[in-house]
């Protein structure tokens, strides 16, 4: 029996409505093939869902690297393994499409990750915080790195970044308490986290 993956995919802002204007529509889906590998498919319209079709973006690892290989159960397993990250990722803020249900979708408050959630994805906000810092303007101190990875606007912006053209680092973790993020960040400037 195969293995099946489950890959999340940002969806650009077309594809819906958003709860929050930082916080990006979402497909999850699962595969037999690699994330990259059934993005690619996705691209090129074979199987594809119609919304990823018209509106994808790229792919989210920090939104599944987390999950296991599904291993036993097959295609069932692999979609109940889908419809969970996905009521998951509603409940921190996202919509997340998955077997034709919109998750998130008009549906009010939401609870940020802390720590302990980001843990195991933490290395992809310390790549981007220091994708941030290397693309930076001027000296980029924490709270403005912090307030870039949560997709903060403001006129400052455009002191360390260029708003039109923004890394993709900018915005990535709008879904993440700014404590937890401070504290990666924090750790960054004094050594390995």
């Amino acid at each position: 029996m195969a293995t099946r993956r489950v890959y999340v995919i940002e969806l650009d802002s077309a594809a819906g409505r958003r709860r929050d204007p930082r916080l990006p529509w979402l497909y999850v889906g699962s595969s037999a093939r690699s994330p990259e590998e059934r993005f690619e498919q996705h691209l090129n319209g074979y199987k594809s869902a119609r919304i990823v079709k018209k509106h994808p973006l790229r792919l989210r690892p920090d939104l599944y690297e987390d999950l296991e290989t599904i291993r036993k159960g097959g295609s069932k397993a692999a979609v109940r393994a889908e419809k969970a990250r996905a009521r998951e990722l509603a409940r921190c803020g996202f919509v997340a499409h998955c077997d034709g249900v919109s998750y998130g979708k008009g549906e009010g408050d939401w609870v940020e990750w802390g720590e302990a959630r980001l843990a195991p994805v933490a290395h992809f906000v310390d790549e981007a915080a220091r994708e941030l810092i290397d693309a930076s303007f001027a000296a980029l101190p924490g709270d403005r790195c912090v307030q870039l990875l949560r997709g903060e606007r403001g006129f400052w912006v455009q002191e360390f970044l260029d708003p039109a053209d923004p890394p993709p680092a900018y915005g990535l973790f709008p879904h993440v308490t700014a404590a937890a993020l401070r504290r990666r960040v924090a750790a960054l400037a004094t050594g390995p986290v």
